[in-house]
Protein backbone atom coordinates (compact mmCIF):
# COMPACT_ATOMS: atom_id res chain seq x y z
CA UNK A 1 0.00 0.00 0.00
CA UNK A 2 1.31 3.07 -0.86
CA UNK A 3 -0.05 5.76 0.77
CA UNK A 4 1.20 9.83 1.01
CA UNK A 5 -0.51 12.79 2.14
CA UNK A 6 -2.91 14.65 0.14
CA UNK A 7 -1.57 17.82 0.42
CA UNK A 8 1.68 16.38 -1.27
CA UNK A 9 -0.04 14.62 -3.56
CA UNK A 10 -1.99 17.38 -4.97
CA UNK A 11 0.98 19.93 -5.25
CA UNK A 12 3.09 16.97 -7.06
CA UNK A 13 0.07 17.11 -9.39
CA UNK A 14 1.11 20.67 -10.33
CA UNK A 15 -2.59 21.86 -8.25
CA UNK A 16 -0.35 23.93 -5.78
CA UNK A 17 2.21 24.34 -2.91
CA UNK A 18 1.64 22.33 0.03
CA UNK A 19 0.63 25.33 2.41
CA UNK A 20 -2.24 26.03 -0.65
CA UNK A 21 -3.03 22.58 -0.92
CA UNK A 22 -4.08 22.40 2.74
CA UNK A 23 -5.98 25.88 2.02
CA UNK A 24 -8.07 24.30 -0.08
CA UNK A 25 -8.16 21.53 1.11
CA UNK A 26 -10.12 23.09 4.18
CA UNK A 27 -12.10 25.08 2.00
CA UNK A 28 -13.78 21.24 1.09
CA UNK A 29 -12.62 21.72 -2.85
CA UNK A 30 -11.39 18.02 -2.48
CA UNK A 31 -13.26 14.65 -2.27
CA UNK A 32 -11.81 11.42 -1.46
CA UNK A 33 -14.06 8.47 -2.53
CA UNK A 34 -16.95 11.13 -3.15
CA UNK A 35 -17.21 12.41 0.11
CA UNK A 36 -15.22 16.00 0.81
CA UNK A 37 -12.23 15.58 3.13
CA UNK A 38 -11.72 18.47 5.21
CA UNK A 39 -8.72 17.00 7.54
CA UNK A 40 -5.19 18.10 7.46
CA UNK A 41 -2.87 15.44 6.93
CA UNK A 42 -5.06 12.96 5.22
CA UNK A 43 -3.45 10.02 3.76
CA UNK A 44 -4.65 8.20 0.04
CA UNK A 45 -3.73 5.15 -1.68
CA UNK A 46 -2.31 6.53 -5.09
CA UNK A 47 -3.35 3.48 -6.62
CA UNK A 48 -6.97 2.87 -4.79
CA UNK A 49 -8.64 5.91 -3.91
CA UNK A 50 -10.16 8.35 -6.16
CA UNK A 51 -9.77 12.51 -5.82
CA UNK A 52 -12.21 14.24 -7.52
CA UNK A 53 -11.34 17.94 -7.52
CA UNK A 54 -13.97 21.28 -7.79
CA UNK A 55 -14.99 23.46 -9.90
CA UNK A 56 -14.74 26.20 -7.40
CA UNK A 57 -10.71 25.50 -7.18
CA UNK A 58 -10.49 25.69 -11.11
CA UNK A 59 -12.10 29.58 -11.05
CA UNK A 60 -9.41 30.18 -8.15
CA UNK A 61 -6.76 29.02 -10.64
CA UNK A 62 -5.42 30.74 -14.00
CA UNK A 63 -2.94 30.68 -16.96
CA UNK A 64 -2.23 26.89 -17.15
CA UNK A 65 -0.20 25.93 -19.66
CA UNK A 66 -0.31 22.43 -21.82
CA UNK A 67 3.32 21.50 -23.67
CA UNK A 68 4.07 18.04 -25.28
CA UNK A 69 7.89 17.28 -25.69
CA UNK A 70 9.42 15.37 -27.91
CA UNK A 71 12.09 14.35 -25.03
CA UNK A 72 15.47 12.86 -26.53
CA UNK A 73 17.27 10.28 -24.72
CA UNK A 74 19.85 10.73 -21.71
CA UNK A 75 17.54 12.60 -20.12
CA UNK A 76 15.21 11.17 -16.80
CA UNK A 77 11.73 12.05 -16.50
CA UNK A 78 12.13 13.81 -12.87
CA UNK A 79 12.22 17.16 -10.81
CA UNK A 80 15.42 16.17 -9.29
CA UNK A 81 18.78 17.01 -10.99
CA UNK A 82 20.29 14.61 -8.58
CA UNK A 83 18.99 11.69 -11.42
CA UNK A 84 20.99 13.51 -14.46
CA UNK A 85 19.63 16.07 -16.68
CA UNK A 86 15.90 16.18 -16.07
CA UNK A 87 13.52 16.83 -18.88
CA UNK A 88 12.28 19.68 -17.33
CA UNK A 89 15.70 21.84 -18.63
CA UNK A 90 14.54 21.64 -22.26
CA UNK A 91 11.11 23.50 -20.95
CA UNK A 92 10.55 27.28 -20.22
CA UNK A 93 10.82 27.62 -16.26
CA UNK A 94 6.62 27.37 -15.19
CA UNK A 95 5.38 27.26 -11.91
CA UNK A 96 4.31 24.01 -10.88
CA UNK A 97 4.75 22.56 -14.39
CA UNK A 98 4.82 18.93 -14.04
CA UNK A 99 4.86 15.54 -16.12
CA UNK A 100 1.78 13.68 -17.15
CA UNK A 101 3.20 10.34 -17.10
CA UNK A 102 6.73 9.36 -17.89
CA UNK A 103 9.50 7.68 -20.03
CA UNK A 104 12.47 6.26 -19.37
CA UNK A 105 16.31 7.59 -19.64
CA UNK A 106 17.13 5.56 -22.33
CA UNK A 107 13.52 5.82 -23.87
CA UNK A 108 12.97 8.76 -26.20
CA UNK A 109 9.11 10.44 -27.51
CA UNK A 110 6.54 12.47 -26.64
CA UNK A 111 5.85 13.42 -22.71
CA UNK A 112 3.18 15.59 -21.94
CA UNK A 113 3.47 18.40 -19.74
CA UNK A 114 0.96 20.91 -17.69
CA UNK A 115 0.53 23.00 -14.35
CA UNK A 116 -3.11 22.35 -14.61
CA UNK A 117 -3.37 19.45 -11.78
CA UNK A 118 -6.84 17.82 -12.81
CA UNK A 119 -5.83 17.61 -16.28
CA UNK A 120 -2.50 15.94 -15.05
CA UNK A 121 -4.56 13.48 -12.70
CA UNK A 122 -7.22 12.64 -15.50
CA UNK A 123 -4.26 11.78 -17.93
CA UNK A 124 -1.95 9.90 -15.38
CA UNK A 125 -4.40 7.96 -13.23
CA UNK A 126 -4.33 4.09 -14.13
CA UNK A 127 -8.07 3.75 -14.68
CA UNK A 128 -8.96 6.13 -17.55
CA UNK A 129 -7.92 4.65 -20.18
CA UNK A 130 -5.92 6.10 -23.39
CA UNK A 131 -3.75 4.74 -26.31
CA UNK A 132 -0.11 5.38 -25.89
CA UNK A 133 1.45 3.51 -29.44
CA UNK A 134 5.45 2.57 -29.01
CA UNK A 135 7.85 2.22 -31.71
CA UNK A 136 10.42 -0.35 -30.65
CA UNK A 137 13.50 -2.18 -31.82
CA UNK A 138 14.97 -5.11 -30.59
CA UNK A 139 17.82 -7.05 -30.85
CA UNK A 140 16.49 -10.31 -32.52
CA UNK A 141 14.48 -11.30 -35.51
CA UNK A 142 10.79 -10.88 -34.87
CA UNK A 143 8.25 -13.52 -35.62
CA UNK A 144 3.99 -13.40 -35.33
CA UNK A 145 4.77 -16.00 -32.63
CA UNK A 146 6.57 -14.00 -30.75
CA UNK A 147 4.36 -11.05 -31.06
CA UNK A 148 1.20 -12.93 -30.54
CA UNK A 149 2.35 -14.28 -26.56
CA UNK A 150 2.71 -10.33 -25.88
CA UNK A 151 -0.69 -9.57 -27.58
CA UNK A 152 -2.48 -12.28 -25.34
CA UNK A 153 -1.11 -10.26 -22.19
CA UNK A 154 1.45 -11.74 -19.53
CA UNK A 155 2.48 -11.71 -16.03
CA UNK A 156 4.60 -8.62 -15.40
CA UNK A 157 5.61 -8.12 -11.76
CA UNK A 158 2.82 -10.10 -10.51
CA UNK A 159 0.27 -8.25 -12.69
CA UNK A 160 -1.59 -9.84 -15.63
CA UNK A 161 -0.87 -7.04 -18.21
CA UNK A 162 -4.19 -6.65 -20.89
CA UNK A 163 -3.93 -7.90 -24.55
CA UNK A 164 -2.88 -5.37 -26.66
CA UNK A 165 -2.32 -4.65 -30.39
CA UNK A 166 1.03 -5.20 -31.90
CA UNK A 167 1.91 -4.51 -35.11
CA UNK A 168 5.29 -5.80 -37.02
CA UNK A 169 7.20 -3.29 -38.78
CA UNK A 170 10.54 -5.26 -40.14
CA UNK A 171 12.31 -7.95 -38.72
CA UNK A 172 13.38 -6.35 -36.17
CA UNK A 173 10.41 -3.59 -35.53
CA UNK A 174 7.16 -3.53 -33.93
CA UNK A 175 5.00 -0.93 -32.88
CA UNK A 176 2.69 -1.49 -29.77
CA UNK A 177 -0.42 0.36 -28.35
CA UNK A 178 -0.83 0.29 -24.56
CA UNK A 179 -3.59 1.57 -22.37
CA UNK A 180 -2.02 0.69 -19.01
CA UNK A 181 0.81 1.90 -16.99
CA UNK A 182 2.94 -0.73 -15.55
CA UNK A 183 6.57 0.36 -14.92
CA UNK A 184 8.98 -0.28 -18.03
CA UNK A 185 5.97 -2.62 -19.53
CA UNK A 186 7.27 -2.45 -23.02
CA UNK A 187 11.37 -3.69 -22.11
CA UNK A 188 9.76 -6.46 -20.01
CA UNK A 189 7.21 -7.94 -21.95
CA UNK A 190 9.98 -7.75 -24.66
CA UNK A 191 12.75 -9.93 -22.18
CA UNK A 192 9.93 -12.24 -21.06
CA UNK A 193 10.01 -13.53 -25.11
CA UNK A 194 13.57 -13.28 -25.44
CA UNK A 195 14.14 -10.00 -26.79
CA UNK A 196 16.45 -6.94 -25.78
CA UNK A 197 14.93 -3.75 -26.46
CA UNK A 198 17.66 -1.18 -28.49
CA UNK A 199 15.35 1.22 -29.06
CA UNK A 200 12.12 2.91 -27.67
CA UNK A 201 10.29 5.96 -28.96
CA UNK A 202 6.40 6.50 -27.66
CA UNK A 203 5.20 7.96 -30.82
CA UNK A 204 1.77 9.01 -29.91
CA UNK A 205 -0.51 9.76 -27.01
CA UNK A 206 -4.03 9.47 -27.88
CA UNK A 207 -4.42 12.35 -30.70
CA UNK A 208 -1.09 13.57 -30.09
CA UNK A 209 1.26 12.45 -32.99
CA UNK A 210 5.30 12.05 -32.64
CA UNK A 211 5.99 13.78 -36.21
CA UNK A 212 4.26 16.90 -35.18
CA UNK A 213 6.85 17.92 -32.61
CA UNK A 214 10.94 18.45 -33.45
CA UNK A 215 12.86 16.43 -31.64
CA UNK A 216 14.32 17.64 -28.36
CA UNK A 217 11.60 20.82 -28.59
CA UNK A 218 8.54 21.39 -27.68
CA UNK A 219 5.70 23.02 -28.37
CA UNK A 220 2.19 24.24 -26.50
CA UNK A 221 -0.73 22.02 -27.35
CA UNK A 222 -3.73 23.59 -28.59
CA UNK A 223 -7.49 23.98 -27.54
CA UNK A 224 -8.45 21.79 -29.92
CA UNK A 225 -6.29 18.89 -29.00
CA UNK A 226 -6.54 19.47 -25.30
CA UNK A 227 -10.50 18.82 -25.81
CA UNK A 228 -10.00 15.74 -28.13
CA UNK A 229 -7.31 14.27 -25.60
CA UNK A 230 -9.92 14.56 -22.85
CA UNK A 231 -13.02 13.49 -24.53
CA UNK A 232 -14.24 9.50 -23.98
CA UNK A 233 -11.43 9.38 -21.43
CA UNK A 234 -13.50 6.97 -18.67
CA UNK A 235 -13.01 5.44 -15.46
Amino acid sequence: MNKIRLNKYLKDLGISSRRKADEFIEKGYIKLNGKVVKELGTKIDIEKDVIEISDKLKKEKENYVYLVLNKPKGYVTSKNKKEGKTVLELLPNIKNLTYAGRLDKESEGLLIFSNDGEFVFKITYPDFEKEKEYLVTVDKKINEKLLDKMRKGMVIDNKQTKPTKIKKVNEYSYKIILTEGINRQIRKMAKKVGLNVKKLIRIRIKNIYIDSVEYGKWRYLKKDEIKEMLENIKK
